[in-house]
């Protein structure tokens, strides 16, 4: 009798601490800021002839996706660019996409290739709840975190994701661009339009 009252207590603790464990694994999102590039462009000022508008290039390995995306991006059949650009100069250019010579997928297409499977995650929980009940309550909260944690992920991949702007004087540029893996290739030309001028400028860059 005494051996089916522990019995019953262990397996009554057991279930009570399911849920804490579980939660522990609910989906979220934790992204870091974009590191700065300002490093590759004081080597490019060392070997430049006194040119005041740089641009370099960065591709991010997956270690570097789930630093920065918190989501591994290339296994997803996309390859993250880094886009640095430094204007010394006093004047304004344009910046576009559209002026690089790689294919830019759309973010939200890459963001939708990575989001947390909401409907899924929350059915594994289901089934686990019809016997061990406890498991209803993450059931719940971690279909709210997964929704969250996919809303993060698609504005922190808009806000980091480049589009056409003006790079001011004395100002910089430093955002990501989404090449298809199969696609990609390293060594591709960046184009700058002079707003005053309207003369481009083009530099060979390699990620």
């Amino acid at each position: 009798m005494k051996f089916k009252t522990n019995f019953k207590k262990n397996v009554t603790k057991v279930a009570l601490a399911l849920p804490l464990l579980t939660l522990a694994a609910c989906a979220s999102y934790n992204a870091s800021p974009l590191n700065s590039l300002s490093y590759m462009i004081k080597q490019k000022k060392v070997n430049s002839n006194n040119e005041n508008v740089h641009a370099v290039a960065h591709a991010l390995d997956a270690h570097e996706c789930k630093i920065y995306l918190d989501r591994d991006v290339i296994a997803q059949g996309y390859q993250p660019v880094q886009i640095f650009i430094q204007n010394d100069s006093d004047n304004h250019y344009t910046f576009s996409p559209n002026q690089i010579d790689l294919p830019c997928s759309d973010q939200k297409q890459v963001a939708d290739k990575v989001h947390t499977n909401t409907v899924g995650r929350a059915v594994g929980y289901g089934v686990g709840a019809l016997f061990v009940w406890p498991l209803a309550i993450p059931a719940v909260v971690d279909g709210v975190k997964s929704s969250e944690a996919n809303k993060q992920l698609d504005s922190d991949f808009y806000s980091k994701t480049a589009k056409t702007v003006t790079v001011g004087p004395h100002s910089s540029m430093n955002k990501l661009i989404f090449v298809p893996t199969s696609e990609y290739r390293s060594d591709f030309n960046i184009t700058l339009l002079d707003m005053k001028s309207n003369e481009s400028k083009t530099f060979q860059v390699s990620a």
